[in-house]
């Protein structure tokens, strides 16, 4: 009971701190608009940035983590993570829908960089918080994060187990923004399935959501992943639409991250249709908007692709050169790629074989086999791992229905005796009564039989 005046007073007190400390209207109204033009919010904080060492605690928060919002929608994640970190430094100490948000932004931006076990550790602290808040939009919104991370680490059940249950919760919740999100992350991961049908339906409730939500942003990725998922069909000419749309939307918008994904998609679709000089075109148009890319992932990935459309242009020593860039950036330390890393080894083997130097192709394919095998073994390491993890969780509910079963039993019994000593005292109260009703009857008729004689002599004659 201490304890719980002690939280309601905490609360009582940080209630009062927020009204002592409003946030500045200017800034509140960056929460919807950094959802349609980040560039021009971005610009709003930096005009202003002289204001912030003036600001209390909690406004910092808050500017802090509108930034991060800012910086992950323009693709600079590690700014986002920056901007994160000191939000939460502003925030120890205080349990608010604030801090959930801010674990969020950092848990994105560490996913976006492939530092996927940190990431989910920091959506689960923020779903945690989020349950303990009560905030149901909060608890969703955190776990379709963690779904994401999921279907990274090729958890794809669990992913879509996960994402099933938030949508149901979503559909009683109606908010627009959660369905939209978990709509968009179901699309994803039915695509990367193979569910391309499924995937197309949620990918179009998605987009229509975010239409009406006005989020540009959001509309340009899910039509990258509708695009994607009509390549996957072969129906190359609707994702070369969807593709074309993306870049109008990204021109319009002055979005150079979505600029340099649809370039690359269009790119990868050309090569997909032997369009190799289209694709190439559109890969050296996509190589411009790469800076603005901070991820050593997606420039490994460029790389790799652009050695690609080379070999199938027959330039294998221009391609030979794309993949010695894109082994470098795999040598950064904070990429976990290893698919990717496998497939530049693979690749470079095929190149050294056309050029005639087998016995450099063949070191290549063995180191391939070996990271294959490692790659592998880490895998099935992970399956076991997750296969304990699952006895050990179904032997405890084992345990704890075998427990719950003896209480069970227990209770039976002790209502069992409970009965049973009723049932005596029962027999006990009927055997008194009768015993007493016995014992007057015989008091009647002892007292009967003794006024008898009493009678008699009294009418005897004189």
């Amino acid at each position: 009971m201490i304890k719980f005046c002690c939280y309601l007073l905490l609360l009582l007190a940080f209630s009062l701190s927020v009204q002592a400390q409003p946030i500045p209207g200017w800034l509140l109204e960056l929460e919807n608009l950094k959802y349609r033009q980040p560039e021009q919010s971005l610009a709003m904080l930096t005009e202003r940035q002289h204001e912030f060492a003036s600001q209390p605690d909690l406004v910092k928060a808050y500017w802090l983590r509108q930034q991060a919002a800012l910086y992950s929608a323009l693709g600079r994640h590690q700014q986002q993570q920056q901007a994160a970190r000191q939000a939460l430094e502003l925030l120890d100490g205080t349990e608010s829908a604030l801090k959930v948000e801010v674990w969020y932004e950092l848990g994105y931006a560490l996913e976006m960089q492939m530092q996927l076990d940190e990431a989910m550790r920091h959506y689960q602290q923020g779903t945690a918080l989020a349950t303990l808040l009560d905030d149901e939009k909060l608890i969703l919104r955190g776990q379709v994060n963690q779904a994401a991370i999921m279907s990274e680490q090729n958890n794809d059940q669990q992913a879509l187990a996960l994402l099933k249950a938030v949508y149901q919760r979503a559909e009683l919740l109606q908010d627009q923004e959660i369905l939209a999100e978990v709509n968009a992350q179901l699309g994803l991961m039915y695509s990367s399935l193979g569910f391309e049908n499924d995937a197309l339906e949620f990918l179009q409730r998605a987009l229509g959501l975010y239409q009406q939500l006005g989020w540009v942003k959001n509309e340009i990725a899910v039509l990258f992943n509708l695009a994607r998922t009509y390549s996957y069909q072969e129906q190359y000419h609707l994702a070369l639409e969807h593709y074309n749309q993306m870049l109008q939307g990204s021109l319009n918008a002055n979005d150079n991250v979505n600029l340099y994904h649809a370039y690359l998609g269009l790119a990868i679709t050309s090569a997909e249709m032997r369009r190799t000089e289209a694709a190439l075109g559109y890969i050296e148009k996509a190589e411009q908007y790469l800076p603005h890319l901070q991820s050593n992932y997606h420039v490994q990935s460029h790389h790799y692709e652009k050695a690609l459309i080379y070999r199938d242009l027959a330039q294998t020593s221009l391609a030979m050169q794309e993949l010695l860039l894109a082994e470098q950036a795999a040598k950064q330390p904070a990429d976990q790629a290893d698919h990717v890393a496998l497939a530049i080894i693979l690749l470079r083997a095929e190149l050294l074989a056309q050029q005639d130097q087998y016995q450099r192709a063949y070191l290549a394919l063995h180191e391939f086999i070996d990271g294959f095998q490692l790659l592998r073994n880490k895998e099935n390491e992970l399956a076991l791992a997750h296969m304990r993890l699952e006895f050990d969780s179904e032997r405890q509910q084992v345990r704890t229905s075998l427990l719950e079963a003896e209480n069970e039993l227990k209770a039976l019994r002790l209502q069992e005796v409970e009965r049973k000593r009723q049932i005596q005292l029962l027999w006990l109260a009927i055997l008194g009564c009768t015993s007493l009703i016995l014992f007057g009857i015989v008091l009647w008729q002892f007292s009967r039989r003794g006024g008898k004689p009493r009678r008699a002599s009294n009418d005897v004659p004189l």
